[in-house]
């Protein structure tokens, strides 16, 4: 059986945790896309997924990378947009894609230069279309419209922003503490 749900996530976190709720229930993920999440009904807690923001690698990287975590028992399951999903059978034992405090800050810092610029961008278009292109041309009400939607964009990226900074400061203040 086939079950497709429509899910909106800001929190990647909460996303990944919701995705394991279905797995224990027995519906395991076999696709995603953009708030589209397709699963399978199968054996309760079969598997443990995580999902991982990998923008920024080149195709032989992520080659390497895929085939490395393929060789630990890993599979993925899709990538969209720089995201990407995998499991792993959960009689494996814990599944944890960054096992030390050091990797996890940097990768907190790679997803926090990608929102940051996101952020940035929406931002500055939707001051310049509300602003500066809203009333000298005869498309007012499209120009606002656009702004308007890159504003509310912006809005809705600062909440991972500060998610990560705030998680990100936490780790770092513990590797000082335990150095």
């Amino acid at each position: 059986m086939r079950k497709i749900l429509y899910r909106f996530f800001v929190d990647f976190e909460k996303e990944e945790k919701w995705v394991n709720e279905m797995g224990a229930q027995g519906w395991h993920l076999q696709k995603f896309s953009f708030g589209r999440f397709t699963f399978t009904k199968g054996e309760p807690g079969t598997f443990i997924y995580r999902n991982e923001f990998i923008s920024g690698m080149s195709s032989n990287e992520k080659k390497d990378y895929f085939e490395f975590l393929k060789d630990s028992g890993i599979s993925i399951i899709n990538e969209l947009g720089g995201w990407v999903y995998m499991k792993k059978a959960a009689a494996d034992g814990p599944f944890e894609i960054y096992t030390d405090t050091k990797s996890k800050i940097a990768y907190y810092k790679r997803m926090l230069n990608i929102f940051a610029l996101l952020f940035i961008i929406n931002a500055w278009m939707g001051i310049a279309n509300i602003s500066i292109f809203g009333d000298k041309t005869s498309f007012e009400f499209v120009n606002q419209s656009v702004g308007v939607f890159n504003i509310a964009a912006a809005l809705l990226i600062a909440y991972p922003i500060i998610k990560i900074i705030k998680s990100k400061r936490l780790l770092e203040k513990d590797l000082q503490f335990f150095e």
